[in-house]
């Protein structure tokens, strides 16, 4: 978690990031994302790309 707030005239960038998937959920399944998410204190985007980094290093070494 951020400790401090950006300045006001600071604005955050992710140059590696090119590529936005979209995918479906039904309302229960995002509803069981965001309440994940919010018991990590994380935005449940940053919650599914970890989920989906982990996945894919498994897929790495299996």
């Amino acid at each position: 978690m951020r400790e401090r707030e950006f300045p006001a005239e600071a604005r955050p960038s992710r140059p590696n990031r090119s590529k936005v998937y979209s995918i479906r959920l039904s309302e229960e399944e995002q509803a069981r994302v965001q309440e994940v998410a919010d018991a990590k204190h994380l935005p449940a985007s940053t919650l599914v790309r970890s989920w989906i980094l982990d996945r894919l290093k498994q897929e790495k070494t299996a």
